[in-house]
């Protein structure tokens, strides 16, 4: 049994477009996802619908270590080890993290890998940021998952552009400034454009040059549990 599935050409509305193909992975959320993570079975988005019978197919009793080595590893034979479709996008993570800096160092070799064999960008957002460097995660864009201001600002001082969940966008959908950031709405909730045609998290390090972070609106069937994470 495995901690993680590769997924190719994912039909999720939101991270692909009706001419691009993303693929994603998905991982054990118990073994990887750190303890501290405010929504942690509180109303996180991959705990509910589709993504959480994806979870029952997960080994949970591995090491966050482990749960690596697997992605890593199911990465590694993704089109049966040959080549990348290419310039195919891959969001890793729709459930998952890698909360240990061995752990990181794995998927991100994987990605390297992956990426010599044709693949384009791959991007994914971290809630164990404290804990992970920057360094880590060496050729995925990476964006540190946080709830306040004060957060984001630790984060981008340790390198990661920082994405948040809100309660809800400005009805022009434009950047805004908040705390000395810059935060741009997630364009796939204001203006319909799916990720693979925005790009934005796909260039993390940009943002952060930018004092940048991307804004979720919170959405789906926990929203009002996300909502009282985040006040």
């Amino acid at each position: 049994m495995t901690a993680a599935i590769y997924v190719s050409d994912s039909k999720n509305a939101k991270i692909a477009g009706a001419n691009t193909r993303v693929d994603a992975t998905y991982a054990s959320i118990a073994a990887t996802c750190p303890r501290a993570c405010p929504l942690k079975d509180q109303g996180c988005y991959a705990q509910g619908g589709r993504t959480a019978m994806v979870q029952r197919l997960l080994d949970s009793t591995v090491s966050a270590d482990v749960a690596a080595r697997h992605e890593a590893a199911v990465i590694d034979e993704s089109y049966m080890g040959g080549p990348v479709p290419r310039g195919r996008m891959l969001r890793l993570h729709v459930a998952g993290d890698c909360r240990t800096n061995r752990a990181a160092s794995l998927v991100s070799a994987a990605i390297r890998r992956w990426r010599a064999r044709g693949g384009g960008a791959a991007w994914t957002y971290t809630h164990a940021w404290r804990n992970v460097k920057r360094a880590s995660w060496d050729g995925v864009s990476i964006l540190a998952s946080v709830e306040t201001v004060a957060e984001a600002k630790e984060a981008l001082a340790r390198g990661y552009a920082p994405a948040r969940v809100v309660a809800s966008h400005p009805n022009d959908g434009r950047a805004y400034d908040e705390g000395g950031i810059t935060w741009i709405p997630c364009v796939e909730q204001t203006r319909g454009v799916p990720c693979s045609d925005c790009g934005l998290c796909m260039n993390a390090d940009a943002l952060a040059a930018r004092g940048a972070g991307i804004a979720f609106a919170a959405h789906g069937q926990s929203t009002k549990r996300v909502l009282k994470v985040i006040q």
